[in-house]
């Protein structure tokens, strides 16, 4: 029987969490971790398999050695879906994959009309191994004068990895703070987090463009990967230069004019969906918290390993935007024309996410302040909105709330990393089915908008 790609996808995300903490449980804390370990076991386990980096547990003092490994293995499991995984095996083994195989690696990876599934699988495959082994030599080089060989081989590929699938698991009990000033450190995390968080189909397609130019014939990058390019790049420096502003009298930065670039810039590139952080959160201010909520719910890139609505829906929502201000009849960018269909798949994917943070931020208050009134929780409700839109976008940032939440709290910040990992539109289609296109419509109405 032939089960509807986004069943598979919903599927095999589901068993590779329950195999994670069935694993995590036997085998991944150390004797001295104390919080009852089955919860944590699969809060870890959905955390690592999404790639959000949220955690209830120190993996340099409370996980085992195994332990690390099984969040290495999931989170690579995880970031390029597992379905991927065997797919690229299959073509290896066969050179073709079917047409359900071709759908699933649509659902995941995306898809672009030049560029066939087979195509792109290969070029996943490459570009996510020359890159994670890149990021872990460089961070090798640099490790290797402060640790041990055997240790610094290992914090380099965990963190190559972990930033490349922009999971945020970090082996410090500090993630990044102590390299915060550390140049090499910095743009190999902050490098390694744009790559994995631009999208495959974007990637592969600039490996096509940089074969054609070595090879002197002329090809232009597609729509897709111009709009990804530049809406990220938008994003990354006008953030930037927002936190410079907002936390121009912030102590917690550093007083020199490079080092607060750098920890603007690598706060603007990890916030998008990676979870890694040079600064303590709880620490910034509340304009900089915001602009991080906005970054978190935009996300990272269609096809990629991050969460959030995605540059790409950003990108039409603005062009709807401009249209409807500058009275065109269609929405248009780059010079091109955006079909009705895909701004309204762009429209449904905001409005379920929207929906889904509100459900999960009203359950989450549920659950942790029940009926205590506002002026008992005066100064929370903007802490569980952060960590609620964290986890559904799959960043791993907190201002300090995960560790505090009761088991009933942690389930709903699980479900809402389930849902941002696999997307809503997926998990919806999973649920109801994939519906034929009516052939009929009812007489147009009218009313009053806005």
């Amino acid at each position: 029987m032939r089960y509807r790609p986004a069943v598979q996808i919903f599927t095999t995300f589901f068993i590779l969490i329950i195999v994670a903490a069935l694993l995590l449980y036997s085998f991944g804390f150390s004797p001295s971790f104390q919080r009852p370990t089955g919860i944590s076991a699969l809060f870890t386990a959905t955390s690592a398999v999404c790639v959000t980096g949220l955690t209830v547990v120190n993996l340099s003092s409370e996980m085992t050695f195994g332990g690390q490994l099984i969040v290495l293995i999931f989170i690579q499991l995880g970031g390029l879906g597992l379905l991927s995984l065997s797919n690229w095996i299959l073509l290896s083994l066969s050179g073709r994959i079917g047409a359900n195989r071709t759908a699933i690696t649509g659902e995941i990876l995306g898809t672009l009309p030049q560029m066939s599934a087979s195509s792109l699988l290969r070029r996943v495959a490459w570009f996510t191994g020359l890159a994670e082994m890149a990021g872990a030599v460089i961070l090798f080089i640099r490790f290797e004068g402060e640790y041990p060989p055997g240790e610094a081989i290992w914090l380099a590929v965990f963190h190559s990895i972990s930033a490349f699938c922009n999971a945020g698991f970090s082996l410090f009990s500090d993630s990044l703070m102590h390299y915060r000033s550390d140049l090499v450190v910095n743009l190999t995390i902050m490098a390694l987090i744009v790559m994995g968080g631009i999208g495959f189909v974007a990637a592969a397609d600039i490996v096509e463009k940089i074969e054609a130019m070595a090879r002197r014939k002329r090809r232009k990058l597609c729509l897709h990967t111009n709009v990804v390019l530049t809406f990220s790049a938008v994003l990354i420096s006008s953030a930037t230069v927002a936190f410079l502003i907002f936390e121009w009298g912030n102590p917690v930065f550093h007083e020199s004019l490079p080092n607060r670039f750098f920890e603007s810039l690598f706060l603007a590139v990890t916030s998008r969906t990676a979870g890694f952080n040079t600064v303590e959160t709880c620490h910034l201010t509340n304009m900089t918290l915001l602009t991080l909520m906005f970054l978190m719910f935009v996300g990272a890139s269609p096809g990629s390993t991050g969460g959030g609505i995605k540059t790409t829906t950003l990108a039409i929502g603005w062009a709807l935007l401009k249209a409807r201000l500058l009275n065109r009849p269609r929405s248009e960018i780059f010079k091109k024309s955006i079909p009705y269909d895909l701004t309204a798949k762009a429209l449904a994917v905001v409005v379920l996410y929207v929906v889904t943070v509100i459900l999960a931020l009203g359950v989450l208050e549920a659950t942790e302040f029940g009926e205590m009134p506002h002026i008992a929780t005066r100064g929370m409700f903007l802490d569980y909105l952060f960590e609620v839109l964290s986890a559904m976008s799959t960043v791993g940032l907190t201002t300090g709330v995960t560790t505090k939440l009761s088991n009933y709290g942690l389930w709903v910040i699980m479900v809402c990393m389930f849902v941002g990992r696999i997307g809503p539109l997926v998990l919806v289609s999973s649920v109801i089915g994939k519906r034929s296109r009516q052939q009929y419509s009812y007489p147009e109405g009218d009313m009053m908008v806005g």
